[in-house]
């Protein structure tokens, strides 16, 4: 399910007609420790006999010793109002899952830190024949403290440009961490999400939610997950991906959609009221890759990763430019530091929220080789983005960098006019968050020429002729 943002419009008359290199160059996930857990929890059949929802099910749910937990629920009946409340023992984080959301989360929870938690069912009055139940759960392990990561198993060969790590801590809103795959996720202009086609292994198995505002990792670099209100179950219905997995670069990227919150009911671009926009035609003198890739620099408690390890950091530097190699690898290279764990990062225009591509490799060597991406001329990535709400879409930015229009996302319009003139019938016209003002022209009405069309703003508040 869809959900979008208003659409404000004053002074306007508005018509929608009825149906509206040569070094190596190594991948960058870092797979998050972890292993199935057999683990059986029944409620029981339960009667809503109160006059008001009411708690008949509780039951602590832990694993000793472990430093995160994952349930899974494999048969339930819910009714229509009854729900799950689960409650983190360390730091009293909640979710609250009905049937429509277990649903959306694959019939698992979010992730809960800490060893233990509470499992509350709560039965609605006038429901029956509730209950749930659990046959297995997720355990996080801890960070091993062993060498660091590399790809192919060779010790030593990094993801940094030069002798120091000079990544540094953010706080970049549009940005996230999949797990626990590894990898990360980020919001663009038209709701979508963006990340390495190599994070979904496949199968995307393991891509199974983005979360958001990304807590310290503990000292031995053990990750910690921020509450369930940050964290966001992927779609996996929507996955669309390719990657080469023949060692080629420029030819690995992947777009996909998240489902509601369970806690807040919002899209992530809604929680994080934030994203990124994209440009095919940019070619900056510095860029910056944002992402949450592994850190042993300075080494942690156990010797090895510390309290930044694939947290949220960022690092800045020239970019080498593109290139396209056989019929469709799109290279973007540059020198910005990255490690295990980067992979799926936006490359930034630096001092700017324009992005030029999907980072995904490592094989950084200053000053003529850097790490790189898939850049988004690439023209099936370029295709899966543009079409990511649906066919016939045309997007409207009043305030994207790029001068050229041709309606699509990489080079919308600025005014809402031009995207409804050129939109075919029963097509999409997609609008990106701004004021789209009557003296820059955005005086029309829609649909006076026969044709159908559905408006939506999926990345924030639209103000149409003011």
């Amino acid at each position: 399910m869809r959900l979008f943002h208003k659409i404000m419009i004053s002074s306007l008359t508005l018509v929608v007609l009825a149906g509206a290199g040569a070094l190596p160059l190594w991948a960058q996930p870092a797979p998050i420790p972890h292993h199935l857990e057999p683990y059986r929890l029944d409620s029981g059949v339960q009667k809503g006999l109160e006059a008001e929802t009411a708690s008949l099910f509780r039951e602590t749910v832990q694993v000793p010793g472990v430093p995160w937990l994952r349930l899974h629920f494999d048969d339930y009946d819910l009714g229509e109002q009854s729900f799950i409340r689960i409650t983190s023992l360390a730091d009293g984080a909640q979710q609250i899952l009905d049937a429509d959301s277990l649903t959306q989360w694959y019939n698992r929870s979010a992730f809960f830190n800490g060893d233990a938690v509470e499992v509350e069912l709560y039965v609605a009055p006038g429901e029956t024949d509730v209950f749930i139940k659990m046959q297995e759960i997720t355990v996080g392990e801890w960070a091993d403290g062993g060498d660091v990561w590399t790809a192919g198993g060779d010790v030593g060969i990094e993801n940094i440009c030069g002798d120091d790590d000079d990544r540094v801590r953010s706080t970049d809103p549009r940005v996230g961490r999949i797990v626990p795959v590894g990898c990360t996720g980020w919001i663009v202009s038209n709701g979508a999400h963006l990340t390495a086609g190599h994070c979904t292994d496949g199968t995307g198995t393991d891509m199974q939610t983005l979360e958001f505002n990304i807590p310290d990792s503990l000292a031995n670099g053990t990750i910690q997950h921020p509450g369930p209100e940050d964290q966001y179950p992927i779609d996996a219905g929507s996955i669309v991906f390719f990657n080469d997995d023949d060692g080629y670069i420029g030819n690995d990227w992947a777009v996909f959609g998240c489902n509601a919150n369970s806690n807040t009911g919002l899209l992530p671009v809604q929680g994080q009221n934030a994203f990124y926009r994209m440009s095919r035609d940019h070619s900056p003198a510095d860029v910056r890759v944002t992402g949450c890739g592994q850190d042993d620099m300075p080494r942690g408690s156990t010797g090895s990763w510390n309290s930044d390890n694939q947290t949220l950091q960022t690092h800045w530097g020239e970019y080498l430019g593109e290139r396209v190699e056989g019929s469709s690898d799109v290279i973007i290279e540059y020198i910005a530091d990255t490690m295990g764990g980067s992979s799926g990062s936006p490359v930034i225009i630096y001092g700017r929220t324009t992005t030029l591509g999907i980072h995904t490799n490592a094989g950084c060597d200053p000053p003529n080789n850097g790490n790189q991406g898939t850049g988004f001329e690439h023209d099936n990535l370029e295709n899966a983005i543009q079409t990511f709400p649906g066919s016939n879409v045309v997007y409207a930015d009043v305030l994207h960098l790029v001068a050229l229009e041709n309606g699509t996302v990489f080079r919308p319009y600025n005014t809402v006019t031009e995207a409804i003139t050129w939109v075919l019938n029963n097509g999409m016209v997609s609008i990106v968050a701004g004021s789209y003002t009557r003296v820059a022209g955005n005086t029309f009405t829609a649909g006076a020429d026969g044709k159908r069309m559905t408006l939506v703003a999926p990345v924030g508040t639209v103000t149409i002729g003011n």
